[in-house]
This record gives structure tokens, sequence and C-alpha cells, in this order.
């Protein structure tokens, strides 16, 4: 008898078809309440939002409202199985907050957290060195470059940062410049401020050079973050707004190091 019962068990399970195996192993936790992937400045006026797979997810829910002091309005503007969603012909200069629900069965789990986008005509560079691990090499190139910032009416912010490194030889010191494309006047404060990883950080100056020392005896890599100065960007307190700002970062010099008075 038990022997018939698991050839009954093995035939059953062999005639399954693939959706009816898929929902047999199919996971039984309620799916997971987790913010969208929200990607601004990569195309004009043209939002990008995803999300990861969510096995407990039989359709997700994303909306979108516009950035707004008191009680955002927000709208359903996908529904569905896909996992991306491109926001586009979007109005220029605008705010929004996304926010993503799942629904299993006929219970809807959500929203998530609400994440800041910017529509924007301009668009960013194309480096993508927003990483220690993807820095690039400051040397005989200057690159041009640019960072934004945004802050919404509630404090939610997004923001670009750039990482940089130089090789800087035995007891030399490399000094570096940039060009604010917005600032005024030679030596006023620009959008952005430097941190030297595991160094200082202090705010950038308009076309004033600032030093790097090297005092170790080998050739020593030293990294170097821009990031913008928000106050420059949205004002002080938290006040909401932001923009987008290029620059142009150079090596002017390497140097010895200048021992003693």
């Amino acid at each position: 008898m038990v022997r018939i019962i698991n050839i009954l068990i093995l035939f059953s399970l062999c005639s399954c078809s693939p959706g009816m195996y898929e929902m047999l192993h199919r996971s039984t936790d309620d799916p997971l309440i987790i913010s969208p992937n929200v990607e601004s400045y990569a195309k004009s006026n043209t939002i990008f939002i995803s999300w990861d797979f969510d096995e407990g997810a039989d359709e997700y829910i994303l909306e979108r409202a516009n950035d707004h002091p008191v009680n955002p309005l927000f709208n359903v503007i996908y529904r569905g199985k896909e996992t991306t969603y491109t926001d586009s012909d979007l109005e220029n200069d605008s705010r929004f907050i996304y926010r993503l629900s799942k629904k299993r069965g006929t219970e809807v789990f959500g929203p998530s957290a609400g994440v800041l986008g910017v529509s924007s005509l301009v668009i960013r560079d194309l480096y993508r060195n927003n990483t220690m691990e993807k820095a690039l090499k400051i040397d005989s190139i200057d690159y041009i470059a640019s960072l934004f910032y945004h802050r919404s009416y509630n404090g939610l912010e997004i923001l670009e940062e750039d990482w940089f490194y130089v090789d800087i030889p035995p007891l030399r010191q490399a000094w570096l410049m940039v060009n604010d494309f917005q600032a005024g006047s030679a030596n006023a404060q620009t959008y952005f401020e430097y941190y030297v990883y595991g160094r200082e950080k202090a705010p950038i100056l308009h076309l004033k050079d600032f030093g790097i020392d090297n005092n170790e005896l080998e050739t020593k890599r030293y990294y170097v973050k821009i990031y913008p100065a928000k106050h420059k960007f949205a004002g002080m307190g938290e006040s909401p707004g932001g923009g987008i700002v290029h620059y142009k970062i150079s090596l002017v010099s390497i140097q010895p190091i200048k021992i003693g008075g």
C-alpha cells in the first residue's frame, strides 16, 4: 500500500504544470516593504524607477506625488509584474516623491517610505565615479563634471558625490584646483566641498588650489571626494531646493614639500 501511495505522489508531481509547480514551491512569506530605487539626471526630463523582484508579491503598485509642503497627493502611475518603470516627459525642474506597494492575493502591503526624484532638462556627467572604487585618476587630464543636490519639503534628499585619486611621489605635495562654472570671482566659495580620505575636509574656493601632502618615503595614492555644499544648493536650514552645477577639476602641480620656514 505504501508503495502504491508513493507511486501516486510521484506521478502527481511529474504531471504538475509549470504554474502548479511554481505555486507549490512559492514562498509563504509576506512581501517586503522596501522603497524603490529612483535615478534622476540620467536623461532629460526623465526619472528611472526600479525595485527588486519579490517572490511574495503578485503585483507591484508604484505611486507618484508632486513635492508639496503639506500632504502630497499620490496617484498610481504603474501596476503590474515588471520591476522597472520609466517616468518620462516630465515638467522641467520639478520634484516628485515615489513610493511602492505590493499586492499578494487581495491584500496590499505598503506603501514604502517615499523617495525623491527630480526632472531636469540638464543631465549629469557620464563618469559614474560616485564611489572610491570607481575613482578617476587626476593627472594631465582635466575633468569637466557635475554634481547635484536636492531637498524636498519634508526633508528627503538626493545628491551625487565624485571620487578622484592622485599618486604623489615621496615627500611631494600635489596641488588641485576646481573651477566652479557658477562661481563669480576667484576665491569665492563654490558649490562644493572636498574630503581627502582619512584626512581633512574643507570648502572649495573658486580657482584657489588646495594641497595634499605625501610625507612618506614612497609614492602614495590619495583619494579625494568632491561633494555638494548643501547650503549653497538649497539654502540654510531645512528649506527645499537644489540644482545641478558643473565644474572642472585639475592637477595644477606636484612640488617638493617645503621643510621649515
